[in-house]
């Protein structure tokens, strides 16, 4: 018997978290493989997810920053390296459960490789449940329901599928919610009012690597973008020191507001692939683009295709 250890991305958000803890309880519940597994975080957090556990009554996931050469891992909502843990290449990737574009993902063997283009990786997770016949607990349900609401921006991300939309209804109806009204209650325990303008840039963040530069890619959720903007200073200044500490040749971050439905993008440093992809220049105050709530598909995708 062997330990898994489950884990999303680095500056985890509310899909990353509530993903691993959620399919580690499950695949515990049927002695998957004959293994054991551990849900993990690569870094602090997120509010919602930390009130929501303790809510709850379910522990945190215990924060890690490096693996062991041949630890058994399996990745949820990421599969590239530059977002995961220290270590990946050197360990043992026993699955992924994911909803992203497959990166520099290789591995020595085969695998659980569970991915589709759905809103949200707890959306996958739930069919998991669905797989292995287990009936998910109204915990289980509201634990995967808050992420797939925060991670669609409650069901209005382009990334939404009917799927989601189908799953959402059926764990709302399960734990006696509206899907969307409960999405908004989780996403305003945010403390949108104290984020410092290093919060804003670094707490929900990805690197790529278009065409062998290293990009951040980073969002800051609101439902007020006035505060966001009036710190356009501040922030750009974080956004430079981010960059810095982290190694990385340019940055751009998405300040989305959901009641407006758009995105301001600041960009800083070397950006010309973004400037392409994204058919915008680097304004001090940033470029309103209507519409843009998904990093995924309409900031990262864009953005990678200039450059290739």
């Amino acid at each position: 018997m062997a330990n898994v250890l489950v884990f999303g991305h680095q500056n985890p958000d509310n899909d990353a978290i509530m993903s691993a803890v959620v399919l580690s309880q499950l695949l515990n519940q049927v002695e998957y493989a004959g293994n054991t597994y551990e849900a993990c975080a690569l870094g602090a957090l997120p509010a919602e997810s930390a009130k929501l556990l303790a809510d709850a009554g379910v522990a945190e996931p215990r924060q890690i920053d490096s693996v062991e050469e041949g630890q058994l891992v399996l990745l949820t909502d990421h599969n590239e390296s530059a977002q995961s843990v220290e270590g990946l290449k050197s360990a043992t990737v026993f699955g992924v459960v994911d909803h992203h574009r497959i990166g520099d993902f290789e591995t020595a063997g085969p695998l659980h490789y569970l991915a589709f283009p759905w809103g949200s990786s707890c959306t996958i997770v739930t069919k998991v449940a669905q797989m292995l016949g287990i009936e998910l607990t109204d915990v289980q349900a509201k634990l995967l329901l808050s992420a797939m609401m925060t991670d669609t921006l409650m069901l209005k991300s382009p990334t939404t599928t009917d799927v989601d939309r189908t799953v959402a209804a059926q764990l709302g109806e399960q734990v006696g919610v509206d899907p969307v009204k409960f999405g908004m209650e989780v996403f305003l325990t945010r403390p949108s009012g104290s984020f410092t303008a290093a919060e804003m840039v670094g707490n929900d963040i990805k690197m790529f690597e278009p065409a062998g530069k290293k990009l951040l890619i980073g969002q800051y959720e609101t439902v007020d973008k006035s505060r966001a903007l009036g710190m356009i200073d501040e922030i750009r200044e974080a956004m430079r020191a981010y960059a810095a500490e982290k190694g990385a040749d340019g940055i751009v971050l998405c300040i989305t507001d959901i009641m407006e439905e758009g995105s301001q993008v600041l960009l800083e440093g070397d950006t010309e692939f973004a400037q392409k992809g994204l058919s915008i220049s680097d304004e001090h105050d940033g470029v309103w683009m209507p519409g843009v709530l998904s990093r995924k598909k309409q900031v990262a995708a864009p953005i990678i295709a200039a450059a290739e």
